[in-house]
Formats: structure tokens, sequence, C-alpha cells
């Protein structure tokens, strides 16, 4: 084998392990992750609580308590809700607080006993 048929043997093999190493990286970085996507998993956060906020007797509880009574519910002890923490509840209720134009959480939880049980069923329809 002369100099040139080493150099355009290395070359092609060169060309062929770039294109399968593209590829594979490819495949990795557009294969979807397993488990629900994050506007799913938001809206049933949002639900949950909704849900609980309609059944809470006790109005003024502040975030701490109320993140502190939500992990106690079987719906946040599943593999989905794992990963639920006190920066996720503070976000879910800043939306809460924006969308029923309210200023605190004492305010939400009147408002959604005022609205009654039929909150929250449109956005799941």
């Amino acid at each position: 084998m002369t100099n040139d048929e080493i150099q355009l043997f290395t070359l092609i093999a060169f060309a062929v392990i770039l294109v399968l190493a593209l590829y594979k990286l490819y495949a990795m970085f557009n294969t979807p992750v397993s488990g629900p996507d994050t506007k799913t998993y938001h809206a049933q956060l949002e639900a949950l609580i909704i849900d609980f906020l309609k059944r809470v007797k006790k109005t003024d509880l502040n975030a701490q308590e109320l993140f502190e009574l939500l992990i106690q519910q079987d719906e946040f002890n599943d593999e989905i809700h794992k990963n639920f923490n006190h920066n996720r509840l503070n976000q879910l209720l800043q939306q809460l607080f924006y969308t029923y134009e309210v200023n605190s959480l004492e305010e939400l939880i009147s408002q959604i006993h005022k609205l009654g049980p039929d909150i929250g069923k449109e956005d799941n329809a």
C-alpha cells in the first residue's frame, strides 16, 4: 500500500465513524424522556392543590404548613410526585394567585371556597 492509499483508507474510516457518532448523538438527545410532560405535570399538581384547598377547613395557612399537609396526602406518595418540593409549590401558588386574582394564600383559599365545588372542572375537560 502506498501512502495515498493509506491516507484515503484512514479518511474513509474517519468519515464512517464520524457519521455513526453523530447519528448516536442525534438519537440520544432526541429520545423523549418517559413520564408526563411538564404541562401535564403542572396541570395535575394544580388540580391536586385546588382539590386539597377545597377540602381544607383552616384558611390561615402559610406555604410551609400547606406543603407539609400536601405531602401527607396519598396522592403525593406515588412515584410521579416524588420531586414535589417547596419551590414547585411556590411556583404553583404564584400561578394560582394570578389566575384567581388574589394576593395571599388565605385569599386564595377563601376564593376557592366561594367559587364552590365545580372549580377546576372546566380546566380538565
